[in-house]
């Protein structure tokens, strides 16, 4: 665990009582806000020590993030990259199995990387799908200079240490005028959740390390200080914020968790992950990755979903798009 002194963004040393939660139950986690900047974040942190054992724990928790959803939402990634340019190279950070990233290959001029630090999710990528996965953190990344063109943070960067560090390092391998989308939840909605858990009585057991969590207006900010210029961004899932905001209806406990320890799986494997190539050969050719059903669900979300102005406080999931300036 590692003692905070001066808040990641704006280094001011003014923190405010936020909230308590747990982590696999063995982690005692106490949330501060930033009485400058707004940001929320655990402290202290946990090191990544502990949230590797995390990940892989939930990652055989929940058998495999890696099924044929994930490789229709790289196809429909693909139209949204082909619209920024023919070909290119894509980072995917936390990328899981990389069958997000197969679904783009298989269906755009694009190269697809990723990025995990589950060690058995990169053996996989690599040695099945043939598909390029490091194995680490983006700080561990080297001679990688300006070289990619699009850099997509899925629900991400509420895991990680720094999110300055983070950003900097993502600036600095991306090209001039390359292209990063950024996703998180709002964190006026989750650290609203935090907040009303604790006033009832009861702390929540995180089984996922989000040991930040972003108001709209800081995320922004943040990523502007990092050499980026925003060019789209909204939050949605308003359905999400009506149950769980802690306000309308009421919160509660939506999913069991406290019985996930995380000493119950450190000697336990992802034995029941069990997936080979020919099986996912067919997905190419499956009934749901068929490309006029991929182009028409991706019409009817961006017709018909509604999208939050950023500096609402209610919808679940914040998006950015930005530039490197």
């Amino acid at each position: 665990m590692r003692e905070i002194k001066a808040c990641p963004f704006c280094e001011t040393n003014n923190f405010n009582h936020h909230s308590k939660a747990k982590y696999w139950q063995i982690v005692d986690l106490n949330f501060v806000e930033c009485s400058n900047c707004g940001l929320i974040f655990a402290n202290p942190m946990p090191g990544m020590d502990i949230v590797s054992k995390g990940n892989r724990a939930l990652n055989i928790l929940q058998k495999s993030r890696g099924t044929i959803s994930q490789y229709r939402g790289g196809k429909e990634y693909s139209y949204i990259l082909k619209r920024k340019a023919r070909s290119g190279v894509l980072l995917d950070i936390g990328c899981a199995e990389g069958i997000f990233l197969k679904g783009i290959e298989e269906n755009s001029d694009w190269k697809a990387e990723g990025l995990e630090i589950i060690k058995s999710v990169v053996d996989f990528a690599n040695e099945v799908l043939d598909i390029k996965v490091h194995y680490g953190t983006l700080d561990s990344f080297e001679n990688k200079v300006e070289y990619y063109d699009h850099i997509r943070m899925n629900n991400v960067i509420e895991h990680i240490q720094n999110p300055v560090i983070f950003l900097n390092k993502a600036n600095e391998i991306l090209k001039k005028g390359g292209t990063v989308y950024c996703s998180t939840p709002n964190g006026v909605q989750d650290g609203a959740i935090l907040k009303v858990a604790n006033k009832r009585g009861f702390e929540f057991n995180l089984l996922e390390n989000h040991f930040y969590y972003y108001p709209p207006k800081t995320l922004r900010n943040i990523i502007k200080h990092c050499g980026f210029k925003i060019t789209h961004a909204y939050s949605e899932d308003i359905s999400h914020s009506l149950k769980d905001f802690g306000i309308i209806p009421g919160i509660k406990k939506t999913e069991i968790t406290d019985e996930f320890n995380l000493d119950f799986y450190e000697d336990k494997s992802n034995k029941d992950f069990i997936l080979n190539i020919d099986e996912i050969n067919t997905y190419k050719n499956h009934p749901t990755t068929k490309t006029w059903k991929i182009l028409f669900n991706k019409f009817t979300k961006e017709v018909f979903r509604l999208r939050l102005p950023y500096y609402l406080p209610i919808g679940h999931q914040q998006h950015i798009y930005a530039r490197k300036i």
